[in-house]
């Protein structure tokens, strides 16, 4: 509705710590922040959402496109530490060699300034109850306990992201194992999006050579993590976007995101008694 983009999008790590959107119709549009620094103290997360001072709180104002752009760059803000403070924290593993290589020129090593964002937004679907817990990629998942020993196995419903191009890595089959999949043989409830999709529209093929192409990137990603190939959404969430802010209904459908919001909006919310009985 903007015609623009909202949320980060730059390349690299755009979300720094785990983010949840939601509505609350009790509180302002806002964004609450809760500092890194929090991580030396036994308290959760979730305790922490009890304690409203501790959050740095910004304002949204919905209106304004450019002003929200501005306020969600906030999440994805990094500062410099030393290997000590980074270690007080549980962010760095002195004895780990992929920690080592994080370290820069003048010893420091780059952490998020942020152990847990919540945005509160006025969204159709959200204000439907959907609540939405993005967490930034697996390093994240480690380093956050709470996610891996509370959010994670209570969630009705996960939305796995992979890379249509690399498929199912051997990284995401360790998350998938340990973390999410079938837990208790439940398969409900657990999607899985093919994303970039885009990176597949080779112009020196046919279309039924590209959709074929595509259908055994599902196909395969469907059977290494033991799900229906129903369960498997292959979009491309960038045209997607450029399709809705351009109006672009060709784009939209070739994008396939319309049966991914399909799946959200009419399958998942319905069925949640369903999944929560499972």
């Amino acid at each position: 509705d903007y015609g623009q983009r909202i949320l980060p999008s730059s390349a690299g790590r755009t979300t720094m710590c785990p983010t949840e959107l939601l509505y609350n119709p009790q509180r302002e549009p806002s964004i609450q922040l809760l500092p890194i620094e929090t991580r030396s103290s036994d308290t959760t997360t979730a305790e922490y959402k009890r304690y409203p001072d501790e959050w740095k709180i910004i304002p949204l104002d919905t209106e304004n496109g450019e002003s929200m752009q501005q306020a969600f760059q906030e999440v994805g803000q990094t500062r410099k530490v030393s290997t000590e403070e980074a270690e007080r924290l549980g962010l760095f593993q002195p004895d780990s060699a992929d920690d080592q290589l994080t370290i820069d020129a003048d010893g420091l090593v780059e952490i998020p300034c942020w152990r847990h964002a919540i945005i509160n937004f006025p969204h159709p679907l959200l204000k439907q109850g959907l609540v939405i817990l993005d967490t930034p990629g697996l390093n994240a998942i480690g380093t956050e306990p709470e996610l891996t020993l509370n959010m994670l196995p209570n969630a009705h419903a996960i939305l796995f992201i992979l890379a249509a191009d690399t498929g199912v890595t051997k990284s995401d089959i360790d998350v998938w194992r340990n973390h999410i999949g079938a837990q208790a043989g439940r398969s409900r409830g657990r999607l899985v999006v093919l994303n970039k999709i885009d990176g597949l529209w080779d112009p020196l093929k046919s279309t039924s050579e590209i959709e074929a192409e595509i259908s055994k990137q599902v196909k395969t990603s469907a059977d290494l993590l033991g799900l229906p190939i129903t369960q498997v959404f292959p979009v491309s969430a960038q045209k997607a976007l450029v399709a809705k802010i351009n109006h672009d209904e060709d784009l939209l459908e070739r994008s396939r995101l319309l049966q991914l919001e399909r799946a959200l909006s009419d399958e998942l919310l319905p069925s949640k008694q369903d999944i929560v009985r499972d």
